[in-house]
């Protein structure tokens, strides 16, 4: 049979016939003309591909949200909606949610030997703006593990709603600013849309912030939301009777404000100043688990997070075989087997 190697360098990388595909490559280098980037998502660590000269397929939700956040103008995109299919010589790509934001996707590889599923960042609950992640059979599956950690295994979502709510409501009461620091895509939108949804409180966001959204409310995810730069946001600011969600830097925290971040890291680690709640855009352990059995993969490539000890859970839980991407130039997916 005709060997498609797949591995690691600068991305995931297949070679299928004449065509090279690069899937979320990590460093800007350049890159010509006649390869094809695919960016799973928005967020920064994944649109290196974007500046590159290489034909670049992404959502459409994804591309407008780098654009918004960047300022710049992507050349020679391709965009895909979830659910449709690209080919490249004999190799088949379907698009499908991954759950971790607006436009986050999956790439699934259907060659005539083997087929193969890249799932990026992914979700498997459903949230306020996002549906689950959804899994396909698969030979083999590469995949992250952020929180591929059997201690991290996040409480249901509706209880850290309920939480935030409460904790903003005292904070108000107590004449104070309650501000999130989030990045300026995927997770904000899930707050502004908490806050809309189960509350009459209103809620200011930082620029970058108020750019991603105007994304989200042209692609149906309707948030109401009020400018900190424009005059309606500063004078609810001074009011504090209001929720600031602003990014990480945290550059234009007003005085008086109580301070929170909601991330995943939140159930093992201590903030200092901050206010944590386990909210999370990415599958915890559990998540993890119940999504590679259901794919029910050969084997399976780990490349982020907790490598050793979640392919070890994998092989005794589920008796799947699985272990670290390898890199590009030590094997290939079609022969090897993880140890």
């Amino acid at each position: 049979m005709q060997e498609q190697p797949i591995g690691w360098s600068n991305g995931i990388i297949v070679n299928t016939g004449s065509s090279r595909l690069l899937f979320d490559p990590t460093l800007g280098r350049r890159l010509g003309e006649d390869w094809n980037v695919f960016i799973t998502h928005a967020h920064s660590d994944h649109t290196y591909g974007f500046g590159t000269s290489a034909r670049k397929h992404s959502t459409p939700e994804t591309l407008r949200i780098y654009e918004s956040l960047s300022k710049r103008t992507v050349k020679n995109d391709r965009t895909i909606r979830i659910g449709e299919k690209v080919r490249f010589d004999d190799t088949e790509i379907r698009v499908l949610d991954a759950g971790h934001m607006l436009g986050s996707c999956q790439f699934q590889l259907i060659a005539p030997e083997f087929t193969a599923l890249y799932t990026g960042d992914i979700n498997c609950v459903n949230t306020l703006t996002t549906k689950a992640a959804e899994t396909e059979r698969c030979d083999f599956l590469v995949i992250e593990a952020t929180y591929g950690h059997p201690s991290y295994v996040f409480p249901p979502r509706d209880t850290i709603y309920a939480d935030i709510i409460r904790w903003t409501m005292t904070e108000i009461n107590d004449d104070k600013l309650p501000t999130f620091q989030v990045y300026s895509s995927g997770k904000p939108q899930d707050i502004v849309r908490l806050f809309n949804v189960y509350t009459k409180i209103p809620v200011v966001c930082a620029p970058s912030i108020a750019a991603a959204n105007l994304v989200h409310n042209e692609n149906g995810v309707q948030l109401e939301y009020l400018d900190s730069s424009t005059l309606d946001g500063k004078r609810a600011l001074r009011s504090r009777g209001c929720v600031y969600v602003t990014t990480a830097k945290g550059d234009h925290v007003p005085h008086k404000s109580s301070r929170a971040v909601a991330t995943g890291w939140a159930l093992r680690e201590a903030f200092r100043s901050f206010t944590a709640f386990p909210l999370s855009s990415h599958a915890d352990y559990n998540q993890l688990m119940q999504f590679i059995a259901a794919v029910n993969p050969k084997a399976v490539f780990i490349f982020t997070g907790y490598i050793e000890l979640l392919s070890a859970q994998i092989e005794r839980k589920l008796g799947i075989k699985a272990g670290p991407l390898p890199l590009l130039s030590q094997t290939k997916l079609v022969d090897f087997t993880p140890t």
